[in-house]
């Protein structure tokens, strides 16, 4: 049976879920100390029951996607704390709506219907929350650089923008653990496909992490990463060299005039025909973004609006 509650130090825990941590779920962090804190609210109701989660005094958010924020209702005494960059989606939901990059589905899906499929999705039953908007009340705003004092721990909140444009990451650095959140080693590179996603943002931010050299990592996706067993900095190089490659490969095959439909079917983007229209939506909108940066780097041009071609 998968532990759940991993000791990382006296005071610093990794929460996984029951199941595996990808969506809706994902990893955790419990700072046992005098104020008693969890970072991020995606491990599911299981995963908490071990938790005396009225007793948990402040939780800190690393951005507002629903793997991460479902189970916040567990934390019903909880001072929560989200990043500034992403206040309003929070608590508007056409800004919210703008912010999950939805509002392209017509753009890139044609006539699929996003609601009708919606509708056919079953989340687990310690999952609380309903996909999309939820209203949450936030008691305080994070920037780069806060440090939180919670006793005897001390964590800073690392602003770490690209996945989404108040993602944060939370760096223990007495301990040398880092909370990277989604910059999260996946398999098959990084995710940038929200709404207001930015992988220029990205680039940097995951050399921030690689600049910082934690002893251990911890993302919201994947395993514990320990330096004395993987070569972490090396590890996060790959990870955003996978979205680069695909990029570089991308502008090879624009020789000639082709759509993001077309970039999207092609074997080094990914199997592209086997995934949901949830999946391939969001594949498009990564090519999408890379073809407006293409753009601006003087790279490609768009000939109407459906085709791209390398200059």
């Amino acid at each position: 049976m998968l532990q759940m509650i991993i000791d990382l130090s006296k005071h610093i825990k990794v929460i996984r879920p029951e199941a595996k941590s990808m969506f809706p779920y994902s990893n955790s962090i419990y700072i046992e100390d005098k104020v008693p804190t969890c970072i991020d609210a995606g491990s599911g109701g299981r995963a908490y029951a071990d938790l005396d989660v009225n007793n948990i005094e402040l939780l800190l958010l690393s951005h507002n996607h629903f793997d991460h924020v479902n189970g916040i209702s567990f934390f019903k005494n909880a001072r929560i704390w989200a990043g500034q960059e992403e206040e309003r989606s929070y608590r508007d939901s056409d800004f919210h709506l703008m912010f999950t990059g939805y509002l392209e589905w017509p753009r890139l899906m044609g006539d699929i219907n996003r609601e009708n499929l919606s509708k056919y999705i079953v989340l687990p039953a310690d999952v609380p929350a309903k996909r999309g908007y939820q209203e949450v009340k936030l008691s305080g705003l994070i920037k780069d650089g806060d440090i939180f004092e919670l006793g005897e721990t001390r964590v800073t909140a690392l602003h770490t923008p690209g996945h989404s444009p108040g993602h944060y990451a939370y760096y223990f650095e007495k301990e040398g653990i880092l909370f990277s959140g989604d910059i999260d080693l996946a398999p098959g590179g990084p995710w940038y496909g929200g709404g207001l996603s930015d992988f220029d943002a990205l680039l940097i931010s995951v050399q921030k992490v690689i600049d910082i050299n934690p002893r251990i990592l911890v993302t919201s996706h994947r395993r514990i990463f320990d330096c004395k067993t993987d070569n972490i900095q090396e590890l996060l190089r790959k990870y955003i060299n996978i979205s680069l490659q695909k990029e570089a490969q991308s502008l090879k095959y624009l020789s000639e005039p082709r759509t993001i439909d077309e970039i999207a079917n092609q074997d080094f983007i990914n199997d592209f025909k086997q995934k949901t229209p949830f999946d391939s939506f969001w594949t498009k909108m990564m090519i999408d973004k890379h073809m407006k940066r293409l753009i601006r780097l003087g790279q490609v041009k768009q000939i109407d609006s459906k085709y791209y071609q390398r200059i």
